[in-house]
């Protein structure tokens, strides 16, 4: 039988000690097996015999020690992790994470809107695109061709409220919880008037009206022309109005419920 253990007094008169599972054992000389000498600290790993006495003890290299212990934080990270992903699928349900995740990746990751300037045709995502909402000034600044999105404020703090709401209902008992799923949807509608209004007040200044009225409606509809919706958009509205019919259909189902366990009126005769 091999156990790990470690050196703890190399071989001065032919003896040397190891401790495995905090036990002293002693060993002889004879019964090293590496080509360097026992020191104190080594680890080694010991081969006992069939009377329980040590029968061989080799030295472990460093670079194996810390491979080892390297492997083992893994494995315990990655158990832990699945302990807690399949405690967050059991409490609030794998469509429910995925959606999150798609949302998260949408908004990072994906192209939600794009702008052909005379430069060339950039692409933001709905994060940057919030940091422009956020400075509606900065609209003007993507027509000319500047590619450097501002932070988005207050807007992404919204967006992190909105990303919750869905998750509402498993912390609220209220059956109006389930309704916090649309807050997605909203999110990402009221977003999108507000780029459309932000493009507008850059490209005309306010309402398209005087003299130079038709000049300036020409000069909005040729820079809402050089904008276009990229699939970061879609996915973003796609899995939104999943969530808020997943709410709605909840919320109407735990409304239901109520009703049928609500206790009937009776009138007297």
């Amino acid at each position: 039988m091999s156990m790990r253990g470690k050196v703890l007094q190399g071989g001065a008169g032919g003896q040397g000690v190891v401790t495995v599972d905090g036990q002293q054992y002693s060993f002889s000389i004879t019964a090293w097996r590496s080509a360097v000498p026992p020191t104190a600290g080594m680890s080694a790993d010991v081969e006992f015999g069939a009377d329980g006495n040590i029968s061989q003890v080799t030295q472990v290299p460093e670079q194996q020690v810390t491979k080892e212990q390297a492997e083992a934080v893994m494995n315990a990270a990655r158990q832990k992790g699945g302990a807690v992903v399949s405690a967050a699928v059991a409490k609030f349900g794998l469509p429910l994470l995925i959606s999150t995740g798609l949302m998260l990746i949408a908004w990072f990751f994906l192209g939600a809107v794009s702008v052909t300037t005379p430069f060339a045709k950039i692409s933001f995502t709905f994060w940057q695109v919030l940091g422009f909402v956020n400075a509606s000034i900065a609209w003007e600044a993507v027509m000319s061709g500047g590619g450097s999105a501002p932070g988005a404020g207050i807007y992404g703090l919204f967006a992190f409220v909105a990303l919750a709401g869905p998750y509402v209902r498993f912390f609220w008992k209220d059956k109006r919880a389930a309704l916090a799923g649309l807050l997605p949807l909203v999110f990402i509608l009221f977003v999108g008037i507000m780029v459309r209004s932000s493009i507008s007040s850059a490209t005309t200044g306010g309402a398209a009206s005087g003299p130079f009225g038709d000049l300036e409606r020409q000069a909005q509809q040729e820079m809402m022309s050089a904008i276009s919706v990229g699939i970061g958009a879609y996915l973003s509205l796609l899995v939104s109005a999943y969530l808020g019919w997943i709410s709605v259909r909840q919320y109407l189902a735990t409304r239901a419920t109520v009703a049928a366990t609500r206790p009937a009126t009776t009138t007297n005769p």
